[in-house]
């Protein structure tokens, strides 16, 4: 072998060197000048060959729902640097909008080059898809899911990130708050339940409504009605995300008022540039970095195991979030809003 002729070492330490099997046999100097000598001969390890040794060839697969908007992109990114910071190879597909469709692109990460699957957020069909990856015996974790989710499963603490939000809001002096979301988007699904539970627990003391936040002409004039209702107008709005509440400020300004001297408004997720909205937006902080690297663990976890015991290990991990206060939120104002 080359390598090992140019390095003066055999061809069994330039295998482990190269392959990460060290040990104290092997000195910092030995290592480093046989991984100096592959560089300077272009050698790189045959990842095909390897895994037909050990079965396993350190790629793993990632489907993320959508490239666009605010916090997908984010949490893909920050995955993607996490696999780099392990040596890991994470490729990334775009999920297609239809289930069949997302179905078919599982038969690229089904393929034994691949170790596992992360599932970023949910997909289409995404129930399905995990037990169908359960079949095929592949390890996947699914991040960022919801509570409700397939498992194994890494994601924030919800219960958390929403009673900080709501705490927030209740300590500031308001009494009438609601939770703005929108239907298509089922991750906020478990969050307008938590908030639902955390207005009954409050035993009257709250009036929290729930506000269907969509695209077209009509649900923006309901949007609005409620809004401006004298007696039951809410004097704080929770947004599911970040990127609903900044379509939810822009609204407000459209009917006149300022957040947050008419209406306070918060978000959640902490997308990196939640800071320089205007004005700079109160928010739970999802913690990312932490997120991305309990999915790593919880997947190489679970390839470490076999399909049978991978079928009865079947975790959820929780990372608890952080309350970002910022200029959106404040006390509930005196003024009377005018009707639409």
């Amino acid at each position: 072998m080359e390598v090992a002729r140019l390095a003066g070492v055999s061809a069994a330490t330039v295998s482990r060197v190269l392959n990460d099997r060290t040990d104290a046999r092997i000195s910092l100097e030995t290592q480093e000048r046989v991984r100096a000598t592959a560089r300077e001969v272009g050698y790189v390890v045959n990842r095909l060959a390897t895994s037909l040794r050990t079965h396993r060839t350190g790629v793993f697969g990632a489907i993320v729902g959508s490239l666009s908007g605010h916090y997908q992109p984010h949490l893909t990114g920050c995955l993607q640097a996490a696999a780099q910071r392990r040596g890991m190879e994470l490729l990334v597909a775009q999920a297609k909008a239809d289930a069949g469709e997302v179905a078919g692109q599982l038969h690229l990460f089904q393929d034994d080059f691949f170790d596992g699957v992360v599932m970023v957020t949910d997909l289409p069909g995404h129930e399905a898809l995990c037990d169908h990856l359960d079949r095929m015996g592949k390890a996947h974790v699914t991040l960022c899911g919801g509570l409700t989710g397939s498992k194994p499963a890494v994601l924030t603490d919800e219960w958390l990130g929403m009673r900080l939000l709501f705490d927030h809001l209740v300590e500031l002096g308001h009494r009438r708050i609601s939770f703005v979301y929108r239907e298509s988007r089922s991750a906020l699904r478990d969050r307008r339940t938590i908030f639902g539970e955390m207005v009954s627990e409050s035993a009257g003391a709250i009036q929290g409504g729930v506000i269907s936040f969509e695209r077209d002409e009509a649900a923006r004039q309901t949007f609005r009605q409620i809004l401006t209702s004298p007696l039951t107008g809410p004097t704080a709005l929770i947004c599911g995300s970040d990127g609903l509440a900044i379509e939810v400020v822009a609204a407000l300004r459209d009917m006149g008022l300022a957040i947050p001297d008419d209406v306070s408004v918060v978000g959640y997720d902490n997308v990196p540039d939640t800071a320089y909205w205007s004005p700079p937006l109160t928010t739970v902080a999802q913690p990312t970095d932490r997120l991305c690297e309990a999915a790593l663990d919880l997947l190489v976890e679970l390839v470490g195991l076999s399909p049978e015991a991978r079928a009865v290990t079947r975790p959820m991990r929780l990372v608890p979030p952080e309350l970002v206060i910022r200029a959106s939120s404040d006390v509930p104002s005196l003024r009377q809003i005018p009707p639409a």
